[in-house]
């Protein structure tokens, strides 16, 4: 049975043990490879004596404490990534998944079972978090302690996320990840949604707007100014 989350630790009893099972059963076959992979990334950051925060549509879910739709791929950044990428790609490898690392943007995508995750860098310097989504080509800067600092327990994996006030600053400010994205029918949904959460907060989400700004010179060198 469906019980509200425990703000203080992000607890979200989504079914009792007897019941467990049969929420499984019911997930898709797609879901419970993101699960796992889920739970990879979290075993393997650990091992790496690092952190890696899901950013993106899954967001929505893993707050929510369940899948409310089918997700294409997962979405991720990981604290000093060019420190731990060998050993992440190592220790992914040796659980069977597919890996590749594209240099030009420093991501590491990892791959199996027809479900795959990206991870960018995140840098943190000062109280500024770096996340590096072009790697040296593009950065989007803001206030570090919008980080989850807490996880969200997503079907009993503790996950952490992006934080709520980060998701709606890119979805409100596109033009900080490209001065070309064209926002979908999902991202108009989950600016509404993240809106909603800081409005319920107080959260005067123009003054978060002022304390996030970007650097993208992979765009400038295509002629726009950025």
């Amino acid at each position: 049975m469906l019980e509200n989350a425990n703000t203080e630790g992000h607890r979200f009893q989504l079914f009792t043990a007897s019941s467990s099972e049969h929420t499984l059963i019911m997930l898709s076959e797609s879901q419970k490879y993101q699960l796992q992979l889920l739970r990879d990334i979290i075993e393997i950051s650990d091992l790496c004596s690092t952190k890696t925060y899901i950013w993106g549509g899954l967001a929505i879910d893993i707050v929510e404490g369940r899948f409310l739709r089918e997700h294409r791929d997962i979405d991720g950044f990981t604290l000093n990534l060019m420190d731990v990428k060998n050993r992440m790609e190592t220790l992914f490898q040796d659980r069977g998944y597919t890996t590749s690392f594209l240099t030009d943007f420093d991501m590491l995508r990892v791959e199996t079972n027809g479900c795959h995750a990206v991870f960018n860098r995140l840098e943190v310097e000062n109280g500024i978090a770096m996340w590096r989504h072009i790697g040296n080509e593009g950065t989007v800067y803001f206030p570090c302690k919008w980080l989850e600092k807490k996880p969200y327990y997503f079907y009993d994996i503790p996950v952490l996320v992006s934080g709520a006030e980060f998701e709606y600053s890119i979805k409100a400010k596109v033009q900080l990840l490209s001065p070309v994205w064209q926002s979908r029918e999902k991202d108009i949904l989950a600016l509404e949604y993240w809106t909603k959460k800081l409005d319920d907060r107080n959260t005067n989400s123009e003054h978060l707007l002022q304390q996030v700004w970007s650097d993208n010179p992979y765009w400038r060198k295509k002629g726009y100014l950025v």
